[in-house]
Order: C-alpha cells, then structure tokens, then sequence
C-alpha cells in the first residue's frame, strides 16, 4: 500500500524549504456607503452638479451619472481619486449638468459585470410617435448586454426587450416599441 504524503509536510522532513504563494486578493466591495448629490459654484455665474459617496469599509472612487437638461443627453463620470473608509469620494458633472445618482466603485474593480448603473429616458424619434421609452446600462467591468422592461401605459401589457452588447466602460442600451416606456433596466452578462 502507498501513503502520500503532503508536498509541505514532506518539504519539512527532508528539511527543504518552502514557499507559500498567496491568491491574489479580490476587490473587496465598498459597504455601508451614503450618498448625495448638489449643485457646487464654478466661477461666479456657473454650477454643477456633484456626487459624493462615503462609505464605512474599502477602497472606492465616485461615479456619477449626470444629466444635461438642454440636450437630454446622459453620462456617466468618474472621479478622480480613490479613497479608503471612511473619507469620502466625489465627482463633477459638466458645467450647467445635473448630478442625477452616484454610487462607489470598488478599487481594484471587481471580476465579471459589476457597478452597472441604469437609467431610462424618452427619445424624440421625429416621427409620428414622438417619443419612445430609451434604456441605457454602464457598468466598470465585463461584457454586458441590457435586458430592458418596456411598458405601454394605455393597455398595461408589458414585454422584455434585449438590446446591445458592450463591454465596461461603454453604454448598452435599447428602444422600446411605441407607444412603450422603458421601466427597467438590468445588465446580463454577454
């Protein structure tokens, strides 16, 4: 019969050494995180808007999603530095944007599709119908597609839409049929 006997334990007994080489370490996710957003003065006749996220475990930067009222336009900025709990992390939209929501991003970033931030708006087609529902998704890591939950508001039937595929930082994103409003917006990994 054969005995096997550890690779350390039998390292140890004919006395040679050994080396122990740890996993690398995974992100930790920040938790217990507040946040706010405000306008802030830029100048004597400009604001913008401003996120800030503090949080009482890990190491974190801000990221923000910011509206431009004129255009309609969304999108997603990140801070400029990483911080570790409990300080706090902010980041600043455009001049004239409003800070809409902001969330911590964990430093290093995770593995997979993590930190998706959504949003749902209506788009101006130029046609007949006017507007159609419009869901967006960005997340800080993987490849990703949104599944978007569209809604008519006049039958209440609803249906699930798949849109794009993207990989982190870009935008995946879909347009519901009309006269339906995008309610929802998740990513899936692709």
């Amino acid at each position: 019969m054969r005995r096997l006997i550890p690779t350390t334990a039998a390292a140890v007994l004919l006395g040679l050494s050994t080396m122990i080489i740890p996993a690398p370490a995974q992100a930790a996710t920040p938790t217990g995180c507040t946040t706010s957003v405000q306008w802030v003065q830029q100048g004597s006749d400009y604001f913008e808007g401003q996120g800030n996220v503090t949080c009482a475990t890990g190491s974190y930067e801000a990221k923000l999603e910011c509206w431009n009222e004129q255009t309609g336009d969304v999108y997603v900025i990140y801070g400029t530095q990483v911080v570790d709990a409990p300080n706090t992390a902010s980041a600043i939209c455009n001049t004239g944007n409003v800070a809409e929501q902001v969330a911590a991003v964990a430093e290093p970033p995770g593995t997979g599709v993590t930190g998706c931030m959504s949003w749902t708006q209506w788009v101006y087609t130029g046609y007949n119908s006017g507007y159609l529902g419009h869901g967006v998704v960005q997340c800080d890591t993987g490849t990703y597609q949104a599944v978007i939950d569209c809604h008519n508001m006049q039958t209440g039937y609803d249906y699930t839409l798949y849109g794009s595929v993207a990989t982190a930082p870009a935008t995946a994103s879909g347009i519901c049929q009309d006269p339906y409003e995008a309610v929802t917006v998740t990513a899936v990994p692709a």
